[in-house]
């Protein structure tokens, strides 16, 4: 009976220290520095670029074809890709990185996926992993909203200004379009005004879908050519414009 007592004891006293362990095990730091490397690359048949993702950090600033994450370590990553086409298709998926490895972005139909690929290719960017930890000083701050007119009835300048920082600290285009069209249905904007918020979009076509829904609040729709200066396209333009027409 002494013995059993005496295991017992041992036991209970044992249980905070292996509690402990676990936990710290369960936290531990993941390791980016190794060997591998992850090459993601669009086939030619879908004739579209690529934003790559890493555990939710962009990697490239604009888009490419093909990219490669050099001196991986072997690890977990949730790899996300935004296509740079009309729809902005967005596929994702965790990688369990022990070797190098390439993957290809697949279609069928309206899906998209990622899978393996043995295909040998030169990446069109190569670079080591961002993993969004860098100092908060080398992060570019957000610029003062450009200056318009004042107009009466719409926005003043200093709600605009704060509508403007707002909405420019989103980090998805979609996310800049929803809050976009929530302020100017409720604060009419003039065409300058509407003009500023367009052009914090990175896709051309959320830019023209602002520009559209805008056009019913503005205060000053024979100023609306203005707008053209956000557009890279003419296609753009002239989608805009004939939309004006028919409203």
């Amino acid at each position: 009976m002494k013995k059993h007592l005496l295991i017992a004891l041992i036991l209970f006293l044992a249980l905070p220290s292996m509690a402990q362990e676990a936990t710290v095990r369960s936290k531990r730091v993941k390791v980016h520095h190794g060997n591998a490397s992850l090459i993601v690359t669009t086939p030619r048949n879908l004739n579209a670029r690529l934003w790559l993702y890493v555990d939710d950090v962009l990697q490239n600033e604009q888009s490419v074809r093909s990219i490669c994450i050099r001196n991986l370590g072997e690890d977990s990553y949730y790899v996300r890709v935004e296509l740079d086409n009309a729809l902005q298709n967005c596929v994702g998926q965790f990688v369990d990185l022990r070797q190098s490895q390439t993957l290809a972005v697949v279609s069928s139909g309206k899906w998209y996926g990622l899978e393996p690929s043995n295909i040998n290719i030169r990446p069109e960017l190569t670079m080591d992993l961002k993993t969004g930890q860098a100092e908060p000083s080398i992060v570019p701050p957000v610029p003062p909203a450009p200056p318009v007119p004042v107009i009466p009835y719409a926005m003043n300048p200093q709600d605009y200004e704060e509508a403007y920082q707002l909405i420019s600290k989103e980090s998805f285009d979609s996310s800049k379009l929803t809050l976009a069209e929530q302020v100017v249905s409720a604060n009419p904007m003039s065409a300058s005004q509407i003009l500023g918020i367009c052009k914090l979009f990175s896709f051309e076509s959320n830019k023209l879908e602002f520009a559209k829904y805008a056009y019913e609040f503005c205060v000053d729709r024979n100023k609306y050519y203005l707008l053209n200066e956000a557009f890279t396209y003419e296609s753009s333009k002239r989608e805009l414009s004939e939309f004006i027409k028919g409203f």
